[in-house]
C-alpha cells in the first residue's frame, strides 16, 4: 500500500494517457442528467468528478450506490458504470436496469462481467489497468470520469487543473504532519468535518481510515451539521476524550462557511480539546481535493502502522462477499 500511495502522481499521468484515447462512439446533445453508478473506491472517483463539474455542468450529476436504478433513468440519461473489478454485484444489477431503461451507457472498468456486457451491447468501454486494490485506483477512476464528462460536452477542458493537481502531488512534503496526526488518532475515533465543496476529501479520509487503518471514523458537512449534529457535542461529555476532531478546510470555501468553521471550533472545544485543522493546497477544486486525498491516504497508512495492522487486506469485506456468493 505504501508504494501505491507513493505512486499516485504517476497513476494520474497513466490515467491521463488512457483518457486521451477515449472518443465516444456517439455523443448525444440531449443529455438531461448524469448518473454515476459505483460502490466504494469506484464511486469515489465520481464524488470528485461531480464536485469539479458542478460549477460548469448544466445538468444534474448524481451517484448511485445501490442495486436499484431510479425510475427517472431514461434515454437522455448518461450513465457512467464505474466498477474497478468489473464484477461489483450492485453495479452489475444497476447496469442491467439501465439497459432496460434505454440509458446512454459508458463503462469504466479493468475487465470482468461489466466489460463483457459493454462489448456485447456496443457501449463505450474505457479499460483501466487491473491489479490494484480498488481504493488504490482512485486516480484512474477520477480522470476517466472527468474525460467522459468533457468528451460528452458537459464540462469544459479540465487538463490545466489536472496538471496543477499532479504538480501539487509531486511537491508533496507533508509526511511529518500526516505522521503526527496519525499518532493523535491512534486509539481514538476520528470525527471529520468539511465544507460541502470539500466533502469528497472527507469521504476519502473516512473510507481510508476504515479500510487501511481498520478503524471506525465518521464525517459530516458544514453547514448541514450546524442544523443537527452540532447539538450532539453537548452530551455525553464522558466520551469526548475518545474523539479526535479534524477540520478539513479550504481558504477558497465560501466566506460564511469559513465563519461557521471558526464558530463550530469554539463550540466543540468546550467539550473536546482534541481539534486539528488541516488546510488544502492548490488553487483549483481538483488540485485541492487531490491534495487532501493524498494527505488522507498517508494519514491512514501511518495510522495502520500505529495500529500494527497491514493496510492492504480487507478480510471482513472478502468474508461478506463470500457469504453473499453462497446465496
Amino acid at each position: 500500500m505504501k508504494e501505491l500511495i507513493e505512486g499516485f502522481a504517476g497513476q494520474l499521468k497513466i490515467a491521463t494517457e488512457i483518457a486521451s484515447k477515449y472518443q465516444p462512439a456517439q455523443v448525444s446533445t440531449e443529455i438531461t442528467e448524469v448518473v454515476i453508478a459505483g460502490l466504494g473506491g469506484s464511486a469515489f472517483g465520481g464524488e470528485i468528478a461531480r464536485k469539479v463539474a458542478e460549477v460548469n455542468c448544466s445538468v444534474p450529476i448524481s451517484i448511485l450506490r445501490s442495486y436499484v436504478m431510479p425510475a427517472h433513468i431514461k434515454p437522455t440519461t448518461l450513465v457512467i458504470i464505474s466498477s474497478y473489478s468489473g464484477n461489483t454485484e450492485e453495479t452489475l444489477e444497476a447496469m442491467h436496469a439501465c439497459i432496460e431503461q434505454g440509458a446512454k451507457i459508458v463503462c469504466i472498468t479493468s475487465g470482468g462481467q461489466i466489460a463483457e456486457l459493454a462489448k456485447a451491447h456496443g457501449f463505450d468501454l474505457i479499460l483501466i489497468p487491473g491489479g490494484y486494490p480498488p481504493r488504490a485506483a482512485a486516480g484512474l477512476s477520477v480522470v476517466q470520469q472527468l474525460s467522459v464528462l468533457h468528451q460528452w460536452n458537459l464540462i469544459p477542458d479540465y487538463h490545466a487543473d489536472l496538471e496543477e493537481a499532479i504538480q501539487v502531488l509531486e511537491n508533496f512534503d507533508d509526511h511529518l504532519p500526516a505522521q503526527n496526526l496519525a499518532h493523535k488518532l491512534a486509539g481514538k475515533i476520528p470525527v471529520l468535518y468539511s465544507s460541502d465543496r470539500m466533502e469528497p476529501a472527507a469521504i476519502r479520509w473516512r473510507q481510508q481510515i476504515n479500510e487501511n487503518s481498520k478503524q471506525l471514523c465518521w464525517h459530516h458537512v458544514i453547514p448541514e451539521m450546524n442544523h443537527n449534529e452540532l447539538v450532539g457535542w453537548v452530551y455525553p461529555r464522558q466520551l469526548m476524550d475518545d474523539l479526535q476532531v479534524i477540520l478539513l478546510r479550504s481558504r477558497h470555501d465560501y466566506d460564511r462557511v469559513q465563519m461557521r468553521f471558526d464558530i463550530n471550533k469554539s463550540i466543540i472545544e468546550k467539550s473536546c480539546s482534541h481539534i486539528n485543522e488541516v488546510y488544502t493546497k492548490g488553487e483549483s477544486v481538483l488540485a485541492e481535493l487531490i491534495y487532501l486525498l493524498h494527505l488522507g491516504d498517508w494519514v491512514s497508512w501511518y495510522l495502520a502502522q500505529e495500529n500494527k495492522v497491514d493496510p492492504t487486506p480487507v478480510a471482513v469485506i472478502d468474508f461478506l462477499k463470500g457469504e453473499l456468493e453462497k446465496h
